[in-house]
C-alpha cells in the first residue's frame, strides 16, 4: 500500500509524466535519425491504383512508385470523377486493361469530385518524374451544372490535405494550380487548418516506426499496401454483359436503371467559368510538364433529359459544344464520346454511363490509341 501511495502522489506522477514525455521525444528523434527511409523499389509490375490517403498526404514512396510503375511500363493512368469508378459489369478502363489483343496496361485514379484541378496536385508534387507520363482524362460535362460548377470544399478536403496543398503551391511556379484552388485557404477555418497540419505532422513523426521500419523488416508489407494490376490479361469472360445491354437492370426508354426512376432529379447548367478555367489550367500544366494527355469528352444523358425536363437539354448540349471548342482551340488529343448520350442503354442515371456505355467508350479509346501508335 505504501508503494501505491508513493506512485500516486501528485509530485511523483508529475515526475513520471515528465520522464515519459522526455523518453518519447528522445525515441522519436532517434527514430527519425537512425531508421533509414524506405525508398521506391522500382517494382517491375504496374500499380493499379493508390489508396486515397497516399495521395491526400503525398506519401513517399507510394506515390512515386505508382507514377514510375506506369511510366516504366509505358502504360496509362485513367483519371476522372465518379464516372471512372467501378460499375457492376465493368468500366471502360477495366475493358482496356483486360483486352488481350495488345499489351498496354491501364491504371485508374477516379472518385466523386476528383476533377482535374485536384489531379494537378500529384503532377506538380512529382514534376521531376512525370515527363512523358501517359494519362487519359475523362471530362464529364455534368460538372458544369449549377451545384457542381465551382470550388467544392468537401471534395478538396477529402482528396488533398491542407498541408499537402501548401506544399503543392510552392511547386506551382506558373500559378496554374493556385488559380483554381485559392479558395481552399479561404474556406477552411483555423481549426480545420490546424487539424490538417497536425494530422500531416503526426504521419511524418510516426513514419519511421510505422512505415520505414515495417517495410525494411518485411518488404511484403510494402507490396501488400500497393494494389497491382493482374499479372496477365484475362479477357472479357469475367464481365457478364460485356458489349450487351442488361435490360433487367436498365430502362432503355429513359436511359437509366429501373431503380433510378424512383428518385429522378436534374439540375440546370449554369453560366460560370470555374470548370472551364480548371480544365484549361490542367491542359496547360500537362503541356508544360510534357505529360502525354488524351482527353475523353464524355456525354450527357440526352434521352433522360429529354424525358424528364426537355427545356434543360439545349443548355446541356450548348455546354458540351463549348467544351469541345475549348479542346479544339487548345489543340489537344481527344476522343469525342458526346454521341453516347443518345444511345439507349448507355447510362444508369442522370450523370453516369452504364457498363454498356463503358463498352462503347472502351471501343473508341482503343481505336484512337491504335491510330496514334500507327502514326
Amino acid at each position: 500500500m505504501k508503494l501505491i501511495d508513493n506512485i500516486y502522489k501528485t509530485k511523483n506522477l508529475s515526475d513520471y509524466g515528465i520522464f515519459i514525455l522526455i523518453a518519447l521525444v528522445v525515441i522519436v528523434i532517434l527514430g527519425n535519425l537512425l531508421i533509414p527511409t524506405y525508398s521506391i523499389q522500382n517494382i517491375d509490375r504496374q500499380v493499379l491504383n493508390l489508396k486515397g490517403k497516399y495521395l491526400k498526404y503525398d506519401d513517399a514512396p507510394h506515390v512515386e512508385e505508382f507514377i514510375l510503375s506506369v511510366k516504366n511500363s509505358k502504360g496509362y493512368i485513367c483519371m476522372g470523377t465518379s464516372e471512372s469508378t467501378p460499375l457492376r459489369d465493368g468500366n471502360y478502363y477495366e475493358f482496356l486493361d483486360q483486352d488481350t489483343t495488345y499489351n498496354t496496361r491501364f491504371s485508374i485514379l477516379g472518385g466523386a469530385g476528383r476533377t482535374c484541378g485536384i489531379h494537378m496536385a500529384m503532377l506538380l508534387n512529382h514534376k521531376d518524374i512525370i515527363d512523358s507520363l501517359q494519362i487519359i482524362y475523362f471530362i464529364n460535362p455534368v460538372y458544369w451544372r449549377s451545384e457542381l460548377n465551382g470550388f467544392d470544399k468537401g471534395y478538396w478536403m477529402r482528396y488533398l490535405n491542407y498541408y499537402t496543398y501548401q506544399n503543392t503551391l510552392s511547386a506551382d511556379k506558373d500559378a496554374l494550380f493556385a488559380g483554381i484552388s485559392q479558395k481552399y485557404a479561404k474556406e477552411l477555418n483555423f481549426g480545420e487548418k490546424f487539424l490538417h497540419y497536425a494530422t500531416a505532422w503526426l504521419r511524418k513523426i510516426r513514419k519511421p516506426f510505422f512505415q520505414d521500419m515495417r517495410y525494411l523488416l518485411n518488404e511484403e508489407k510494402y507490396l501488400d499496401d500497393l494494389a497491382f494490376i493482374a499479372h496477365k490479361k484475362e479477357g472479357f469472360g469475367q464481365f457478364d454483359h460485356f458489349g450487351k445491354i442488361d435490360t433487367s437492370y436498365l430502362d432503355t426508354s429513359w436511359n437509366i436503371t429501373h431503380e433510378f426512376r424512383e428518385r429522378t432529379w436534374l439540375n440546370p447548367m449554369v453560366d460560370k467559368d470555374y470548370r472551364t478555367r480548371e480544365l484549361k489550367h490542367f491542359i496547360h500544366l500537362c503541356n508544360k510538364l510534357n505529360v502525354k494527355a488524351t482527353y475523353i469528352l464524355g456525354p450527357v444523358n440526352e434521352i433522360y433529359i429529354s424525358n424528364y425536363h426537355p427545356p434543360y437539354l439545349q443548355d446541356y448540349l450548348k455546354k458540351v459544344d463549348e467544351i469541345r471548342l475549348l479542346l479544339e482551340e487548345e489543340n489537344v488529343d481527344y476522343v469525342d464520346m458526346t454521341w453516347l448520350g443518345s444511345v439507349p442503354g448507355s447510362f444508369i442515371d442522370n450523370q453516369h454511363h452504364s457498363s454498356y456505355g463503358a463498352y462503347l467508350i472502351y471501343r473508341e479509346i482503343k481505336q484512337h490509341l491504335h491510330e496514334k501508335e500507327d502514326h
